[in-house]
């Protein structure tokens, strides 16, 4: 019996063709943007229909951020043991997929020290108290309506040393019959300039999706992408505290510092749609609609 060869994955310049060919130039109209934002304190619906974005402060306590982090670092051993391994990711028997950072792979450290992100754990605690928070639903029905889902959950670590990731939006990653998405970023350790916090630039949701290339940096994580053909003059950073959580939208443009500090940024970061979305084409593992 012949052995299962593997197929080789794309690389970062045919990832960037096939997603230019699908999702460049789409649009989201301003009507879809909001279900009802009397939902919302005024404060909060002006900066996201300005802004495409705002901050929620100290919505969990550091002791729930800890807790996280240290449930990911064993999901990720446990992953990386039992799962099916290639290149750097693993894929558990439990359907989370762990990614290695790229310039670490075979490097011998400890898993948190080379872990980059944790996809598919909405469905596991604490991360599904966290998704199904009233705080966060309450947000979500007010801008994509009654019937919401949470398809996308990633934990990301940047360790220090680890570059950030350059300007995009993550729509484009999203090949979906509806728009907009919605992304919940929390903060799980504090973000500063130094540690490699996002930078975002306001008022980029209205935006069309913007051509990409494969990030420029040799030895870059697999299916990094940037964004060119835009003036990030007025970007700002989004610094942020243990408990934090920024709310943004899915055409917002943003990206990360590197970590030139000693201590690790970390953060859950979740993603939202409405419930009726179709998925076009092949599904990605990363996606698995639960209704919140």
């Amino acid at each position: 019996m012949s052995s299962q060869v593997r197929p080789t994955p794309p690389s970062n310049d045919e990832i960037a063709q096939g997603l230019n060919a699908h999702q460049a130039g789409r649009r989201c109209a301003a009507e879809e943007n909001y279900h009802d934002l009397s939902l919302l304190p005024p404060e909060q619906a002006a900066a996201w229909m300005n802004d495409g974005f705002f901050i929620i402060r100290q919505l969990l306590p550091p002791a729930i951020c800890r807790q996280m982090s240290e449930e990911v670092v064993e999901l990720f051993t446990r992953t990386e043991k039992s799962g099916t391994s290639f290149g750097g990711h693993h894929l558990g028997l439990d359907g989370t997929l762990a990614v290695e950072e790229a310039a670490r792979v075979g490097s011998g450290l400890n898993p948190d020290q080379r872990m980059s992100k944790l996809f598919n754990i909405h469905r596991k605690e604490p991360f599904f108290t966290f998704a199904t928070n009233p705080a966060v639903t309450n947000i979500m029905h007010a801008i994509l309506g009654p019937d919401v889902s949470c398809f996308n959950s990633q934990y990301i670590f940047k360790n220090p040393g680890v570059w950030g990731q350059p300007w995009h939006q993550d729509s484009l990653y999203y090949l979906f019959t509806r728009m907009p998405q919605v992304g919940v970023w929390l903060a799980t350790t504090r973000a500063t300039i130094e540690n490699g916090c996002l930078f975002v630039a306001p008022g980029s949701h209205r935006e069309p999706i913007h051509k990409v290339i494969p990030d420029r940096r040799p030895g870059s994580n697999y299916g990094y992408l940037e964004v060119v053909d835009y003036d990030f003059s007025r970007a700002v950073p989004v610094l942020m505290d243990p408990g934090d959580v920024l709310i943004f939208h899915s055409f917002l443009l943003h990206m990360s510092n590197d970590n030139t500090s000693s201590e690790r940024r970390s953060a859950l970061v979740n993603h939202y749609a409405n419930s009726d979305t179709q998925v076009i084409g092949q599904k990605s593992p990363t996606i698995d609609f639960m209704r919140v």
